[in-house]
């Protein structure tokens, strides 16, 4: 492995795993095994990072060398029978997040009559893509489904052992070259029946390459279908393993017209970042875009940072352009409690620091090269202006880097533009017969929404979902943090009336009507959990 491969893999190794996903659970006759049961290991218990490259072997079960280890033991199925797959987040929790919204992509499913999973051996047996009438991703079907997938185990393959190949492909970076983020995990398998199908298949790695339509993908610009990767769906009494008819609610997966075929030569850079915390609400719908190429020229062409507009004590956005090498990770620090360097989620327009703890001015950033040289920038941000500034510095530069931003900055407000939000009632220790009320979080938006829930305790709760009077036609699961709930848009904003379904751990259910997004608005629930 080259050493640039490997710094680019420890690299992922230690960013932060805000986003991502792993294979955690099996489920068999409707009850979910424990946790890691029948499932070949992770290098940690919640270790949720993308396989870096398409072509590594990663790609087989999942991260070496513990995913070439053999798993506790081989779950037994009949062939023709139902399974489940439990993907989570960082925990096995029935509140975890599953994975960021905006890690768009498909969910599919290999079967491997193998315990190596070397070779022509993979076929497909299940696949889930994008909707094109509800415009919905398997990712969000993944999301509202608390992360289970079920499906059934074709009726005539041979009774042996098999590995069963999880995979989802997030797309939110599809637009370059690698850009994808392939998460994959095994389970093994002990398959009883009496047919005799081995239908032919792939290899991991090997069936896919970088410049596939459905790997090199932009998410961020029109597109009416998307073409699947990898073999047709193998079925029953199918010798070739070509799927007869794809399932009812799977999209087709005919190519759209615009796949990009080749590396985008210039990415658009957003003019108008996402706001997560705006101080008066935008005049146009922002345009997403990817962000601009971070490799820059050997010589000249210095790093150049911009704080995203919007930013604030609660939520700051920073996009990153030019520089002599490819940029891996993001750090900042503060001079209040972020006192060590933190770092930034990778997110498709920006790297993103989004918490629940404030930030305070002035903010240094460290900068880290797919190489592993760093670049220190002492506290170039000493307000939350969206002035460009150019550093002068580059990856190796001997010149130090500046302590004061190059274009002038703005004095620092009196007051933080997204006030704290307001205190929520003390709610019964366990739940209980108190109406139950949403609170828009203090820096609430259309484009980030959180809200406090008030009247039942939090580990009452099993769940806070959210739709629309937008494109969010189904209910979306929001993230749990020890303040309140939060979830980003996928692309669009949020249309107001918002609709909050809470489902308590007994399986009750109320709902809220939101009926604006105003931070710190209190709205009640249509009874009490």
């Amino acid at each position: 492995m080259s050493t640039l491969l490997t710094i680019g893999i420890v690299a992922l190794l230690v960013q932060s795993a805000f986003a991502h996903t792993y294979l955690s659970a099996v489920v068999l006759g409707g009850t979910k095994l424990d946790q890691g049961d029948c499932v070949r290991p992770h290098p940690s218990t919640a270790f949720d990072s993308p396989i870096p490259l398409v072509t590594s072997a990663d790609m087989t079960c999942g991260w070496l060398p513990q995913a070439a280890q053999p798993a506790n033991r081989k779950c037994p199925i009949a062939a023709g029978s139902s399974i489940g797959i439990q993907w989570h987040h960082n925990s096995n929790s029935p509140s975890d997040d599953i994975i960021e919204a905006t890690h768009m992509g498909p969910v599919q499913f290999f079967l491997a009559k193998s315990d190596s999973g070397a070779g022509n051996v993979w076929f497909k047996i299940y696949q889930d893509g994008y909707n094109p009438s509800t415009k919905q991703w398997a990712t969000d079907r993944l999301i509202a489904n608390k992360g289970l997938v079920s499906f059934t185990i074709p009726s005539d393959i041979a009774p042996g052992n098999y590995l069963l190949r999880g995979e989802i492909l997030a797309l939110h970076n599809g637009y370059d070259v690698n850009g994808v983020q392939p998460y994959v995990g095994c389970v093994e398998l002990a398959i009883s029946g009496s047919g005799s199908a081995t239908p032919a298949g792939v290899a991991f790695p090997g069936a896919y390459v970088n410049t596939n339509p459905g790997l090199l993908f932009d998410l961020y610009n029109s597109y009416s279908s998307y073409p699947i990767p990898g073999p047709a769906v193998y079925t029953a009494s199918s010798s070739t393993g070509t799927s007869t008819a794809a399932p009812t609610n799977k999209p087709s997966s005919a190519p759209p017209t615009n796949a990009p075929t080749s590396r985008p030569t210039s990415p658009a850079n957003p003019t108008t970042a996402p706001n997560a915390n705006p101080t008066s609400p935008p005049t146009s719908t922002p345009t997403i875009a990817p962000r601009p190429s971070t490799t820059g020229s050997a010589s000249g062409n210095g790093i150049k940072v911009l704080m995203n507009q919007g930013s604030s004590v609660w939520w700051m956005g920073m996009v990153v352009s030019g520089g002599s090498e490819s940029l891996s990770k993001v750090e900042i620090s503060d001079s209040g409690v972020v006192s060590s360097w933190t770092a930034l989620s990778d997110m498709s327009y920006a790297y993103v620091f989004d918490r629940s703890i404030q930030l305070t001015l002035p903010i240094s950033v460290r900068l880290t090269s797919a190489s592993g040289k760093q670049v220190t920038l002492t506290n170039v941000f000493s307000s939350w202006s969206s002035s460009l500034i150019d550093t002068g510095v580059n990856f190796g530069s001997s010149t130090p880097a500046p302590s004061t931003p190059t274009t002038p900055a703005t004095a620092k407000p009196t007051t933080p533009a997204n006030p704290t939000p307001a205190t929520p009632s003390t709610p019964p220790a366990s739940g209980g017969s108190s109406p139950v009320t949403v609170t828009v979080f203090g820096s609430a938006s259309e484009w980030w929404f959180a809200a406090i829930i008030n009247g039942v305790a939090a580990d009452s709760i099993a769940s806070v979902d959210m739709k629309d009077s937008g494109s969010v036609t189904s209910y979306l699961q929001l993230a749990y943090n020890s303040w309140g709930y939060t979830i980003p848009t996928n692309g669009s904003p949020f249309v107001a009336p918002l609709t909050l379904r809470i489902t308590s751990k007994t399986g009750k259910i109320v709902t809220a009507t939101v009926s604006s997004i105003t931070p710190n608005a209190v709205f009640s629930a249509n009874g009490s959990l």
